[in-house]
Formats: structure tokens, sequence, C-alpha cells
């Protein structure tokens, strides 16, 4: 009779558990592994804000610093993650339209602890290797144009340098995500140079955003303030990909949407009232403020008792 009532206990607190955790997630002990395609994500704790610039919970740690070089101020995020899966990219509408919401809205959609902008591949009028979640949402004229950022089930960043179809067939892992913007800024340890333009402005000073990996599930996200932010004037593609390889153990990075579209959120607390609430911590002194069509977001994974 004990063993049957102690079964029946355990029972009870895995349904409970079910109960708790969204739809699509694998529970281990507190902290849970989301599938590619899961709907929605656990929200981050109010407790796990440690500042306007730190989050930590069980499951994830970020980190937010200011910088300045080149007579221009930019921020960096360090990123760790528990599992691959918490490493996510959302967009607003659908892969055929090119609809387009706040950075900050699209952030509080999803549940992000920490959110980027991401590469607006209509843009680029579709063209390129494009994948969000495992969905593929255009394969066209990979022709060498562009490097591609590949994501895979193991939160590792691949660029593929000049990519053209038969290098996207050769890649043999899952793609979870795949990206056309680029260039590559630091590709397998090594520094890039010689940039050329491809609707980068390669060559002028802006604003810049990347995502770059150091370790396995550690990334930095890096942004630039551009000459529309009072107190800089931006960086050229050389300067940011010297500004990236700078931090430690830059395995590879790739250049993201640049310009109004450089997108940073994290959730930060009104001083008046205590709440917490998503902003745009990038860029504070620039009242322009682009919508985008596409994020690249870091999710908790926490499940507390």
């Amino acid at each position: 009779m004990k063993k049957i009532l102690c079964a029946v206990l355990v029972l009870l607190m895995l349904a409970g558990l079910m109960v708790l955790v969204p739809s699509g997630t694998i529970v281990r002990a507190e902290i849970v592994t989301y599938a590619v395609d899961a709907k929605s994500v656990l929200p981050p704790q109010d407790a796990g804000y440690l500042s306007d610039w730190e989050y930590e919970d069980p499951s994830i740690s970020v980190k937010i610093e200011k910088g300045r070089i080149y007579d221009t101020d930019y921020v960096a995020a360090h990123v760790k993650i528990a599992n691959a899966s918490q490493m996510r990219s959302a967009y607003e509408g659908n892969f055929t339209n090119t609809y387009t919401m706040m950075g900050t809205t699209l952030a509080r959609n999803v549940n992000a602890v920490f959110a980027i902008n991401g590469d607006y591949f209509p843009g680029r009028n579709f063209r390129g290797h494009i994948v969000r979640q495992g969905k593929v949402a255009t394969h066209y004229k990979c022709d060498g144009a562009y490097d591609v950022l590949l994501i895979d089930d193991a939160g590792d960043l691949h660029i593929i340098k000049n990519a053209r179809e038969e290098d996207i067939a050769a890649f043999s892992g899952t793609v979870v995500n795949a990206y056309t913007f680029g260039p590559g800024l630091v590709i397998d340890g090594i520094r890039q140079t010689n940039f050329v333009d491809q609707k980068n402005a390669a060559f002028s000073e802006a604003q810049r955003m990347c995502l770059a990996q150091v370790g396995p599930l550690e990334y930095l996200c890096i942004c630039s303030e551009g000459p529309e932010d009072p107190g800089s004037v931006g960086l050229t593609l050389e300067q940011f990909a010297e500004l990236v390889s700078s931090f430690e153990n830059v395995q590879n990075a790739y250049n993201l949407d640049g310009g109004s579209s450089s997108t940073m959120v994290f959730r930060v607390r009104n001083p008046k009232t205590g709440k917490l609430a998503y902003d745009k911590i990038n860029s504070p002194n620039n009242p322009k403020r682009r919508p985008l069509y596409d994020i690249l977001y870091f999710a908790s994974a926490y499940q507390p008792d």
C-alpha cells in the first residue's frame, strides 16, 4: 500500500511539472530544453536582474559592459546559456511579408532575457540561405556574394565565406538558424580584413552589430554607436572587426544588420516605480529607433520549484 501511495505522489509531482513548463519542452531538474519549434518559453525571473546591466539565473547569465574606441561608444554583452535551445530567433509576420515591429515589443512578446536585431533578410530581396528555428525561410541565389552564418543544434556558429549552393549543401550539421548579411568579422579565430561593400556600408563610419562565439554555449553581442549618436563618429567594418577581435577567445563573429537597426534589448528597472520593462539599451542619446523584422534572443530555461 505504501508503495502504491508513493507511486501516486510521484505521478502527481510529474503532472504538476508538466503544467508549469511551456509545451514543447523537456524537463531536466530545474532546467528545461525547448523544442526547436516551441511557441513559448519561460519568462525571466525578476530576481535575476541584478542591475540594469546584469541578469543571472541557473540557466543563463548576461553581463553587459560599455567602452569606447575610435571616438565611438560601444556596448558588449557576455551571454552564457545552459543549453543551445535557449538561443532563438523571432520575427514579425511571416516569411513572405515585410512587417516590422519595435525590437522591445518583439523581445517582450517572446519573454527574451536579452535580444539583438537580426539580418532583416527581406532587405536582401530574400537572397541567401535563411533559416528560422529549423524552418527554411528562403534559399535563393547563394552565388558567393555574401558570407552566411549557420547556427547548429549545439549552439555553435559556423561562417561560410562567400557562400555558394554547394557550400550550404556540404554542411553536415543540423541548422537551427541561418543568417545572410555579413560579412564574417572573425572566422575560425582569424580576424578578417579587406572587406568589400555589400550593402553593409563597409567603408562608412556607422552603427554596427555582431554576434560572436567565445566558447561552448558562450557568446558576445557587440554593437557600436554611429554618427547620429552625440559624441560618437561610428566605425568602419575594419575598425569594428578590430574591436570584436580584441575580446578574448573570439572564435567566430558575424556582422548583422547595422545603422539605425542596431538594437540591444534588455529589461531595466524604472527608477521611480521600481518595475522592470524592456528597453533599447544601446545608443541611449539617439532618438531614432527603427522597427525590426526579426531578432535573435536568449531565453531563460530555469523552472523554479
